[in-house]
């Protein structure tokens, strides 16, 4: 990340804490319109090349996300940027650090992995309030009959139908909580109809995160054998460049079955990306190789 970037941005945040202390609500939601944009924008941070530098950031920009919401609460790209902020920190940060974590004290762990998901409860929150600006009720529609209540949704959509299915489907897949666990037919609705509404979104990114949902357990939906088709597509689509489906489908399929040898090669397939290649992937391919490096290391105690 080029230290422009960051200075454009750390003034961008400033500039957003004094129009917030200011008075005068016209001027002050005028101000913050014109503000927004430079500070929501997340390829500053999954471009980053320093992981450290972006989870010391990624916390002060959230925060001065909030506040912008707390002044304006329909500001719908703060929203969005809500959203995508405290999924990617709770899913490259604390769930990875939780991952970590696990061989040598679990009960930090467990903390983490709490964490991680009131992080992914949170980002949920964010994007249903999004949809709710575009279509009011839909929230509840999404409880009662998701498929129906998500038929009026459009192209224009994909990202946040994504990033809440996305949200809404780490925070069930990490603790299986059954209040949670109740609410998949709607995740699994939103990534279908984001599917229908724009397969290629992101290179892939819906493949990548159905991969996820369909390595849960068969009585709650999952399989095997879809998350298979879904890991064929995702990695098509970002033509290999994402390590994501390969630490995704290692851990959900491959660790499960006990399919050490497969599950070796996918790992290393993770590894031998460059993050450079794709640096809207750099961020993330970073975070995941060093997870897929740390599983290899602990092969042995995964595989008796």
């Amino acid at each position: 990340m080029r230290d422009s970037q960051w200075l454009r941005l750390g003034t961008t945040v400033l500039v957003a804490i004094a129009v917030l202390a200011s008075g005068g609500c016209s001027l002050r939601s005028m101000a913050v319109n014109a503000i927004v944009p430079t500070l929501a924008n997340p390829d500053v941070y999954r471009s980053e090349e320093d992981p450290e530098l972006a989870r010391d950031a990624l916390p002060f920009l959230l925060k001065t996300i909030e506040s912008i919401l707390d002044a304006d609460p329909e500001q719908d790209e703060a929203l969005v940027f809500a959203c995508t902020g405290f999924t990617l920190f709770g899913n490259a940060f604390l769930q990875v650090d939780a991952d970590l974590a696990e061989w040598d004290d679990y009960a930090l762990a467990l903390e983490l992995r709490d964490r991680a998901s009131a992080y992914y409860v949170r980002a949920r929150d964010y994007c249903l309030r999004s949809l709710e600006l575009r279509y009011d009720g839909i929230g509840e529609g999404l409880r009662q009959d998701p498929d129906a209540a998500l038929t009026i949704t459009e192209a224009e959509d994909v990202e946040v139908l994504f990033l809440l299915g996305a949200a809404w489907g780490l925070a069930i897949s990490n603790t299986m909580a059954p209040d949670l666990v109740a609410d998949l037919p709607a995740v699994r609705a939103l990534m279908t109809r984001a599917l229908e509404l724009d397969e290629d979104y992101e290179r892939g990114a819906i493949h990548g995160a159905l991969i996820i949902l369909e390595s849960l357990p068969p009585e709650v939906g999952g399989s095997p054998e879809r998350a298979r088709e879904h890991f064929d597509r995702a990695v098509e689509l970002s033509e290999g460049l994402d390590a994501a489906p390969y630490v995704s489908y290692a851990t959900g399929v491959l660790q499960p079955s006990e399919q050490r040898t497969e599950w070796e090669q996918m790992l290393g397939q993770a590894l031998a990306i460059d993050p450079d290649e794709d640096t809207s992937l750099r961020l993330l391919n970073l975070v995941n190789q060093k997870r897929a490096q740390s599983l290899l290391d602990h092969a042995d105690e995964l595989f008796f």
